[in-house]
């Protein structure tokens, strides 16, 4: 089974495969082609941790993935609405919020933004790939069905905008952050599906 994260408590051990998942959500069957990559420069406001929609979100529980280490005291750490397929109705922001954040480094100094969520069975959601001010989002969708030779999905970015309270990112720092962006998906039978993402969200940087 594949979700965004999966964690496994034991003596305060927690043993994290989200980079498992990272690299099967894009070399796997359900492989993300992105066309005409583009990177785009975040803005960077450095008072963004007061805005408002922060408060908000501290009245309301954190969701987790399945297999994520339940903690009841978390907060929510995404305000992000984000609309792909199986949301026919775009006006139910409920289930389009039903997204957590996650931010970590896999190696060298990329930093990874993971909105999204899994559920045992399939997990959804966009990442921000960031470094040196510059960013770039796409979508992912990752499902424990595999089909051998499965065509894969290609995905053309049509905007995307950041913004970040700070330019660099260390180990254990708090993350706070906005986002917008649109990307159409081709699918195998050559539909095109919208993905599209806007809100506030925040984390705490890890190391993975």
């Amino acid at each position: 089974m594949l979700t965004v994260l999966f964690y496994l408590t034991g003596h305060d051990k927690i043993i994290i495969y989200s980079s498992l998942l990272f690299v099967l959500a894009l070399l796997g069957s359900c492989h993300n082609t992105i066309q005409h990559r583009q990177c785009n420069n975040a803005v960077i406001d450095p008072i963004i941790a007061i805005n408002g929609v922060y408060k908000r979100l501290d009245k309301e529980k954190e969701v987790f993935s399945v297999f994520e280490r339940q903690d009841p005291t978390a907060k929510k750490s995404s305000g992000v609405l984000y609309f792909t397929k199986g949301h026919v109705n775009l006006l139910d922001s409920s289930s389009a919020r039903l997204n957590n954040c996650r931010a970590y480094f896999l190696h060298g100094n990329m930093l990874f933004i993971n909105i999204g969520i899994g559920n045992g069975f399939d997990s959804r959601g966009f990442i921000i790939n960031y470094r040196d001010k510059k960013f770039y989002a796409e979508p992912y969708y990752s499902t424990d069905v595999i089909i051998p030779d499965e065509p894969k999905p290609v995905f053309n970015l049509v905007y995307q905008n950041l913004t970040l309270d700070k330019p660099v990112y260390n180990v254990g720092d708090s993350l706070y952050g906005k986002v917008s962006f649109k990307s159409i998906e081709t699918d195998r039978d050559g539909s095109k599906i919208e993905h599209s993402g806007e809100g506030y969200f925040r984390a705490i940087v890890i190391k993975r």
